[in-house]
């Protein structure tokens, strides 16, 4: 293999990788939006499996960033500046990464605010009955007998 075969290797294994990163970035965008979904309705059940698929999720974006890294180091060795397609294509993942942290924000603030409804609601049951109850009446245990 000459020294243009293996540029040509290195820039298209790259571009599977970078391919590969966006897709899962797109995963994870559709997993949020799910997740949103769930927390405005409700759904712990639903919500709790989507939190173990976003942890898997993620485990393959940072799987996904350990390959790339060295990938990139050989790119630039071979393309000093003269290939256009990785860098939009960089680009474009850095912009679906701000779109991912932008939208795991807004559903962090939404479980947050749904934990403090919960907790408030919580806690009118606990003070609810203001009235004794008649089962709670105090019984006297000794009688008087001196008079």
């Amino acid at each position: 293999m000459n020294q243009t075969d293996q540029k040509i290797a290195v820039l298209k294994r790259l571009r599977e990788m970078l391919l590969r990163q966006k897709e899962k970035l797109q995963d994870y965008l559709h997993l949020l939006e799910q997740e949103e979904g769930s927390i405005v309705l409700g759904e712990t059940e639903k919500l709790l499996s989507q939190v173990e698929m976003e942890q898997t999720i993620i485990a393959d974006i940072f799987t996904l960033k350990r390959v790339i890294a060295p990938l990139e180091t050989l790119y630039h060795a071979a393309y000093p500046g003269r290939e256009s397609t990785v860098p939009a294509l960089k680009e474009a993942l850095e912009d679906m990464g701000r779109q991912v942290m932008a939208r795991n924000g807004r559903n962090r603030e939404l479980l947050r605010e749904r934990m403090d409804e919960l907790r408030r609601e919580i806690t009118s049951l606990r003070t609810w009955p203001k009235a004794g109850s008649p089962f709670a009446e105090v019984v006297p245990s000794l009688v008087d007998i001196t008079t």
